[in-house]
């Protein structure tokens, strides 16, 4: 034991100036010094902290490899190569020309990050063709225009290493076709958010290797007729948000390892594949607003794909048609999120829901759903967001809805409840019920129950003030009476809480000027009757929020401002936005100045007649 002690201290010592020998001992090679000294003066402003740049980097000069973002590694005895350079985010501006060489001179770069910058211009082909060491390239989030790629690659016999290539968040047009050929390697492929218009390419087949292929919120057009066959360690498709025609590729299927699949709001039809359930990896499917048939064949097959956590299929149904019954659905065991709103589902709340005993967000809204709110629904531990809004249901609100774990009181039930995060399938949630307005973002599909548009009838049940992290409660367009009940003071986090179309009665609780995050309020078209609250949150809503109350009353609005007349619930333009407006001082001189009006075109008529007479006389 002693002999080891003894030989320890002197090896760690050795290992310790090996570790720091590359920047203790060695410099960066004159080549690499120079190419990255052309790189920075050929910006509109050098890059802070290296000569030239400012930032006091006289001290490190001689060295390159002390650069803030230079990465190096020593080759042989003493070749000391720079093979990363990070400059993401570093505030460099003007464009990449590698005319000259610079960064093409730099032969063991592997890693090179430039996003989140200012850079612009024509991505040069030779980050993509010349260097041949490079596996990493990312230029993500800069104002790059132009082609990807030169008309030249399809005749270049060259290959290149790349495994990992974002383009995301730029202006580029066009990726041509021939670039992907060179890149068999290519593992990682996304060009996300650009003004890319075409076709996608088919020549990505040809990347044998690609994993993760991102070109959501562009202008692709025409059939996505890539042969996934060849794509066999396909992992995640996103190309949603395009203009993409035809049926979803059943060619897709072989793709083993698929975990997400994004196609919403393109122009495909027809069936979901039968032979999508052989995706036992997919945990992310989401076609919604498009065209697709047979809403019920779709979840008898998907719901063999059995990792599947999120699946939408929202605003996917032909209009007029009928989405069919789902009693032939087993159900979905580890399904968080199921948006199948707008399908012309119909029938009963499915009850093989029951299955999904991990769901988080449930939006069954606009189908032709009957019968009442099933009180299974509040078993669930982990279920926050529930949209059964526009359908034909009826009865009561069922007590049990009111004991959702998940929306509970209580610290320790916040700290436990599991909100649904579509980051994790590396998905960016654009927006979500955009047909009504909202944008929401990822991680904050907020806590909700909205129960609108229904036919429910009897009290709003006081338990509600138990759920109190509710953010929006939207119980309009009902047929609920009794009193607004007082407990719903309780929901501390409430942001919007629409309780109007109904026939509801009495005062509005005073206890509900203690929501201070209340944003949004409406209680318009009820029996309610008192004097409308005029402190807090309450003094910032508009009159149209207590419209068709007779008996309510206030210091600026009353409950029977300008009449009843409008469009209704949903309508864009009613008498009670013209009083909210213009307000009350406006109409009192309107009517003042018409009545002026008519008296004096009464007075004048008479030597109104006289001149026209002279006229006539005079042209004849």
């Amino acid at each position: 034991m002693s002999s080891i002690n003894s030989l320890f201290w002197p090896l760690f010592f050795l290992f310790f100036l090996a570790w720091q020998l590359p920047r203790g001992v060695f410099t960066c090679t004159p080549a690499d010094r120079s190419a990255l000294s052309g790189f920075s003066d050929s910006l509109d402003t050098g890059i802070a902290a290296w000569p030239g740049g400012g930032g006091g980097a006289v001290n490190f000069s001689s060295d390159c490899c002390r650069w803030p973002g230079v990465h190096c590694r020593l080759f042989g005895a003493s070749e000391l190569r720079v093979v990363r350079l990070d400059l993401a985010g570093r505030g460099l501006a003007g464009g990449l020309n590698l005319q000259g060489g610079s960064l093409a001179r730099l032969e063991k770069l592997s890693f090179l990050n430039l996003s989140l910058n200012s850079l612009h211009g024509p991505i040069p082909p030779e980050l993509l063709l010349r260097m041949p060491r490079l596996r990493v390239l990312d230029l993500s989030h800069n104002s790059f225009t132009g082609e990807l790629g030169d008309a030249a690659a399809s005749s270049d016999p060259g290959y290149s290493e790349l495994v990992h290539l974002d383009v995301s968040f730029n202006s580029l047009s066009v990726l041509r076709d021939g670039v992907f050929r060179r890149l068999p390697r290519l593992r990682n492929f996304s060009a996300e958010s650009n003004l890319l218009a075409g076709t996608v390419p088919h020549t990505l087949s040809s990347c044998s290797e690609l994993e993760h292929l991102n070109m959501e919120n562009n202008s692709l057009h025409g059939a996505l007729d890539l042969n996934f066959t060849r794509l066999p360690r396909l992992r995640a498709v996103r190309l949603a948000w395009n203009l993409l025609r035809g049926r979803i590729p059943a060619s897709l299927s072989h793709c083993r390892h698929l975990r997400v699949v994004n196609l919403r709001r393109n122009f495909l039809f027809g069936p979901v594949p039968s032979a999508f359930r052989r995706l036992q990896s997919l945990a992310f499917f989401n076609v919604g607003n498009n065209s697709i048939t047979g809403i019920a064949q779709a979840l008898q097959v998907l719901q063999d794909c059995r990792a599947l956590s999120v699946l939408i299929l929202t605003i996917a149904a032909w209009p007029g048609g009928d989405g069919g019954d789902t009693g032939g659905v087993r159900g979905f065991p580890r399904l968080q999120l199921l948006g199948i709103a707008s399908c012309a589902l119909r029938g009963a709340v499915p009850p093989w829901l029951r299955v999904s005993a991990h769901l988080t967000v449930l939006d069954l809204s606009w189908n032709r759903l009957t019968g009442t709110v099933p009180p299974w629904l509040g078993g669930f531990d982990a279920l926050y967001r529930i949209d059964l809004s526009g359908n034909a249901l009826t009865g009561d609100i069922p007590l049990a809805l009111t004991r959702l774990k998940s929306l509970a009181a209580g610290d320790d039930m916040k700290a436990s409840q599991q909100k649904l995060r579509l980051s994790d399938y590396g998905v960016r949630l654009y927006n979500w019920h955009v047909d009504r307005g909202e944008l929401w973002y990822d991680a904050n599909i907020p806590p909700s129950l909205d129960l609108s548009q229904n036919g429910l009838a009897g009290a709003i049940p006081p338990e509600i003030g138990d759920m109190r992290q509710l953010n929006i409660l939207n119980l309009s367009c009902n047929a609920l009476s009794g009193p607004i009940p007082a407990t719903l003071a309780s929901l501390a986090s409430l942001q919007a809480l629409d309780l109007s179309h109904n026939e509801l009665a009495g005062e509005i609780p005073a206890s509900l000027t203690g929501l201070t995050f209340l944003s949004c309020f409406d209680v318009s078209y009820n029996r309610l009757r008192g004097v409308i609250p005029n402190v807090s949150q309450f003094s910032t809503f508009p009159c149209s929020s207590f419209v068709g109350n007779p008996g309510l009353h206030g210091e600026y609005c009353d409950g029977d401002a300008l009449g009843r007349v409008g469009t209704g619930a949903n309508g864009w333009w009613s008498y009670d936005t013209v009083g909210e407006i213009f307000g009350l001082p406006f109409l009192l001189g309107f009517a003042d100045g018409l009545v002026v009006t008519v008296l004096f075109a009464y007075v004048m008529s008479p030597y109104q007649r006289t001149l026209q007479g002279k006229v006539g006389v005079a042209r004849n």
